[in-house]
């Protein structure tokens, strides 16, 4: 997941500094945020335009991560704008975390500081580790349609598997930047194609945030500038006229669904696009990842390729164990995951498991690679995103809320160009947003962003900068304390709990800090809010694995997919089972009768009576892609 700030960076490569006043010239530096001590408030945006904002108060406690156990910090989440956990099945499924773990080197509040504080560092410097490496396995939907995989702790004492890549990163704050050598140049191919050559000058920009590009778990996919894309598309085409005519007929690949037959036969023929450093040391993102299907057996697939800053997210991983080495400074991408039978654990001891089907690690809107972890004494269970692009351990406090006009209700943050959580937070500033950006309206504009922030702007007015009034787009707050900003936000109405979308699923879990007996901060009250949230009436998907959804619009009731389901589904308790079943009877024509008679002997249960919908899943599926396809500026082309 990228951070829309980050700390000043000097790139190292044999004790060389490359670049690195270019680097300084643009990086956003917060400097009032680093050293932060226990009990002081921080605060994180995630996303390009930061939209995902967290306030929050820093402490520490006993964390147990793949039985590697010492003391960490931990950032208590009191305020945001959404929740944590990006939504599977995207738009209108569950948070898919209660919070997230950050596996690269850095400190709270990406300032400076005079020892890191991620977790994996806490745990090196509690004597759980010896050294800030780990394994990253996932294993393939064709491998096993679950997905996930395992992390392993540490560093191993089993040797490198033969063929290894080692590409050299830079991994001293927030994140692992590839790179270049000052005088070196980086090839983007596509297969035998050269789409692109960056010089050095070149490669340290086209990331995020004008930076190098990251490896980075918390990105669904692969994203790229739109110039490569263009490139990707028409080999994608060309495949889908020719190799796979047949399956791919009158198919728009990039603009619609696209069916399993026509996506499965392009992935098997889309060539690999590959990051050559030159000296064989290559970053290769297979062919095979570019379409990816939604849901488990569902039939319907879209891409996993993007247009934007250029990225390897969970695209570069997938399939593969990946070493991540922060102590010598360099990610070993060691061949295909293999079910990840071998342990690269340190001691053999240091295992967990990883979640995660295809649709959600591959989507670029959910990004999602989970773990458990726990916190406190006794100890909490939490389900984390694991994320190489940042550096924090986050997680809900129990008083945590969400503040904005409800975006769960648009099912994005952002709906019309505007920002419906109304304003984001980023170190000590506060921007505000509005339908009424760019359209050069007067000051103080009439609308529900701005009557809904008013209250809050009014608490800080004195941090108030920029002339004439806190007109859109160009009006900010600036320099103000957080614990002052914690203190005023309890002024707004929170439209929901910070994980009210989980509790609805009765998934959640809130760091409840007063109960454990290792908790340690100085500051340990954090503001309540003043007003209590509505009751939480969205309607959620809470589970995607459903069975017998019937489509009653004729005589006889067809077996519907994917298994979406909703009121109108008949669940079961046994997840396997369910599928496999529904596998077998995709194609079957039923009666209504004899597919609840199905679902009961599947689930073994008493069925519900099937009150069935009309509404295709492929027609839900559709408007999760108009959501996606609104990103790529490219119209496909119908074959």
């Amino acid at each position: 997941m990228k951070f829309t700030t980050l700390s000043l960076l000097a790139l190292i490569y044999n004790n060389e500094v490359t670049n690195a006043s270019l680097l300084r010239a643009r990086l956003n530096k917060q400097d009032s945020l680093s050293n932060l001590q226990l009990g002081d408030y921080f605060s994180e945006a995630y996303g390009s335009g930061g939209e995902r904002w967290f306030v929050g108060l820093l402490a520490s406690d006993m964390v147990n991560f793949g039985s590697a156990v010492a003391r960490a910090k931990v950032g208590l989440m009191t305020s945001g704008s959404v929740p944590i956990g990006n939504f599977y099945p995207q738009s209108e499924g569950m948070s898919t975390t209660d919070g997230i773990l950050g596996l690269a080197r850095g400190c709270f509040g990406q300032g400076e500081c005079e020892e890191y504080t991620d977790t994996v560092s806490n745990l090196v410097r509690g004597g759980a580790l010896s050294a800030h490496v780990f394994t990253m396995c996932l294993v393939d939907g064709d491998t096993n349609p679950e997905g996930g995989g395992a992390l392993f702790l540490g560093p191993s004492d089993k040797d490198l598997p033969e063929g290894t890549v080692k590409i050299p990163v830079t991994a001293t704050l927030s994140s692992y930047y590839l790179w270049t050598r000052s005088q070196g140049t980086v090839n983007i191919t596509l297969g035998d194609t050269l789409l692109k050559e960056y010089s050095s000058e070149e490669w340290i920009t086209v990331g995020d945030n004008s930076l190098p590009p990251i490896v980075d778990s918390g990105t669904g996919g692969l994203t790229m500038p739109q110039e490569l894309f263009n490139f990707v598309a028409q080999e994608a085409n060309n495949i889908a006229s020719k190799q796979c005519k047949s399956q791919c007929k009158n198919i728009a690949i990039f603009s619609q669904i696209v069916p399993e037959s026509c996506a499965v036969c392009i992935n098997k023929v889309m060539p690999d696009f590959v990051a050559d450093f030159g000296s064989n040391k290559k970053v290769e993102v297979s062919g095979s990842t570019l379409f990816y299907e939604l849901t488990p057996y569902s039939g319907d697939y879209t891409y996993s390729w993007s247009v934007g800053a250029l990225t390897f997210g969970t695209a570069s991983l997938y399939g593969k164990n990946v070493q991540f080495n922060a102590e010598e400074g360099y990610i070993a991408f060691m061949g295909d995951a293999n079910g990840c039978e071998v342990n690269y654990s340190q001691g053999g001891i240091h295992r967990t498991t990883l979640s995660g089907v295809e649709g959600q690690v591959l989507n670029p809107w959910v990004g999602a690679i989970t773990a458990d972890i726990h916190v406190g004494t006794p100890p909490q269970k939490f389900v984390v995103s694991l994320d190489t692009g940042s550096q924090d351990l986050l997680l809900y406090a129990d008083t945590c809320m969400l503040y904005g006009i409800n975006p769960e209700e648009n099912n994005w943050p952002y709906q019309d160009n505007s920002f419906e959580t109304c304003f984001t937070v980023s170190g000590n500033s506060l921007k505000y947003f509005s339908k009424e950006y760019s359209k050069s309206q007067t000051c103080f504009p009439n609308n529900a962003c701005y009557n809904y922030t008013k209250p809050l702007l009014h608490e800080l007015q004195k941090y108030h900068q920029g002339d004439g009034g806190f007109c859109p787009g160009i009006s900010y707050l600036d320099g103000f304390p957080l614990s002052e900003f914690s203190k005023a936000i309890t002024v707004l109405q929170p439209y929901a709990s910070c994980n009210a979308n989980r509790k609805h699923c009765g998934e959640a879990n809130d760091f409840n800090y007063k109960t454990s007996s290792t908790f340690m901060a100085n500051n340990t009250a954090p503001f309540p809010t003043q007003k209590e949230p509505p009751a939480f009436t969205k309607n959620v998907i809470c589970d995607p694995f459903h069975c017998c959804s019937c489509d009653c619009s004729g005589s006889t009731v067809t077996l519907e997919m994917p298994l979406i389901g909703g009121g109108n589904s008949l669940q079961v308790t046994d997840k396997l089972d369910c599928i496999a079943t529904n596998k077998k009877l995709k194609d079957m024509i039923l009666t209504s009768k004899e597919c609840e008679e199905r679902c009961s002997v599947v689930g073994q249960n008493k069925t519900a009576t099937n009150t069935c919908s009309t509404e295709s899943s492929a027609n839900r599926m559709n408007l999760i892609f108009g959501a996606i396809g609104a990103v790529v500026v490219m119209s496909g082309l119908l074959i």
